[in-house]
């Protein structure tokens, strides 16, 4: 075969291209999540230089967990009720709003509270986008053993938009301002409405419900309880999100208080390159990981991600400079993508299509609980004598001990055999 045939084959196996309305989810979703990065970034600086202190980053980042709490139950009844593709486009044309909203706040009074109240809303709007999406994903894909390889590039196209956006807006704040990140931003999401709306397909579910949606409310939550494997994953990423999400929100203040980068320094620019090196190594493991058809232990790989991040806070929490910080922090890249491709691939294959969509709103619920519960712990160590350093040091000792005591579950409740058996059928109901 010539080179030139060569390089067009594995144009055509690349799985966007070899299932096109995977494709269009997936380069709309690239863009948007370049756009969100670049504002998320944006967001998190100007909330900052409003207010200069730590409990503003708290409360902005409860504000954009909550609507997980009030929505996000309510959000999988809907989705698995509606065709998820419109689900997605009214999310996407949502945020595109509300995001354009923001640089019009610099007109009103009391600014901050407006900044709080639409990252609220453009939060309330992803309870319905995520999990629809998630929950499309397996009828995009008509041979469902590339389905894992399907979320690795999805993982890594987020990667990807982690490592370009946060770059972009460590270039742009120092020279631009604030209004250009969600001027993009709000651009983005059409574009990605655009490439939705242009798949052809019903993304409903194969069976539709005839309960109450407070019957599917309590059959979607009693599906969890008695599945151990994905009720044991949402355990582990509870944890993972109290002590590793909730230590997020010290990252600019401990910029700023301990190695002395302050808003007439290069903070911006420090902050928006170690993320973006951080997110080059999470899109190289999964791309990587994208080659793969499965992992052959997806929970014990999961919970490996729980020592790692105890390691890397422990590692932030002692660096004696920026360049051991940054090695550190480049560590992070990897947490996400050993979690989020195998939990995701994990529900996908386990889950039935009628209760994908409450599984994933339960999952952001207990996720985010456990996130809004860590921001509150972390703010309160970080203002006692254990300061920011202290506190990060505490939350890697605790994942440290969760990993031991996850490795020890898992054995003794044969968690990944269990989850194998599941994904067997699954893979048969196929025809495969």
């Amino acid at each position: 075969m010539s080179t030139n045939s060569q390089q067009k084959s594995r144009i055509l196996n690349f799985l966007p291209f070899k299932y096109p309305n995977f494709g269009k989810l997936f380069f709309g979703q690239l863009i948007s999540n370049i756009g969100s990065q670049f504002s998320y970034i944006a967001l998190q600086f100007l909330v900052y230089d409003l207010t200069g202190e730590i409990g503003a980053m708290a409360l902005l980042a409860i504000s954009e967990t909550i609507p997980m709490i009030l929505i996000g139950p309510f959000a999988g009844i809907i989705i698995d009720r509606v065709d998820r593709k419109y689900a997605m486009i009214f999310a996407n044309l949502s945020q595109s709003i509300i995001i354009g909203l923001i640089p019009f706040t610099a007109f009103l009074p009391n600014r901050i509270f407006w900044v709080f109240l639409l990252a609220f809303l453009n939060s309330t709007c992803n309870r319905f986008f995520f999990p629809a999406r998630g929950a499309s994903i397996p009828k995009l894909i008509d041979k469902k053993e590339d389905l894992f390889a399907a979320n690795s590039l999805s993982a890594g196209a987020y990667q990807v938009s982690a490592l370009i956006g946060p770059m972009l807006a460590g270039i742009s704040l120092g020279f631009i301002g604030y209004d250009l990140p969600f001027i993009f931003d709000s651009i983005s999401f059409i574009i990605s409405a655009v490439f939705i709306f242009s798949i052809p397909l019903n993304l409903k579910a194969d069976k539709q419900s005839e309960s109450s949606p407070l019957t599917d409310l309590i059959e979607g939550g009693n599906f969890i309880l008695h599945y151990a494997p994905i009720l044991y994953l949402l355990v582990i990423f509870s944890i993972l999100m109290f002590a590793g999400g909730g230590s997020l929100i010290l990252i600019i203040p401990y910029l700023e208080e301990v190695f002395g980068f302050t808003e007439t320094g290069p903070r911006e620019f420090v902050y928006g390159v170690m993320t973006a090196m951080s997110a080059s190594v999470g899109m190289t493991a999964a791309l990587l990981l994208s080659r793969k058809k499965r992992l052959n232990r997806p929970i014990l790989v999961i919970t490996i991600s729980l020592m790692i991040a105890g390691f890397m806070l422990i590692g932030f929490s002692l660096s004696p400079n920026i360049y051991v910080l940054g090695f550190f922090w480049i560590g992070f890249g990897t947490i996400e993508v050993l979690v989020g491709i195998p939990l995701q691939t994990l529900a996908q294959e386990t889950v039935p299509d009628q209760l994908r969509g409450k599984t994933f709103s339960f999952i952001n619920l207990s996720i985010t609980i456990s996130q809004i519960l860590g921001m509150g712990l972390v703010g309160i160590l970080a203002e006692s004598p254990l300061g920011i350093r202290g506190s990060l040091f505490a939350n890697g000792v605790f994942l440290l001990i969760a990993f031991v005591f996850g490795v020890n579950w898992i054995t003794r409740k044969r968690l990944d055999a269990q989850a194998e058996e599941k994904r067997v059928l699954f893979h048969q109901s196929s025809g495969e």
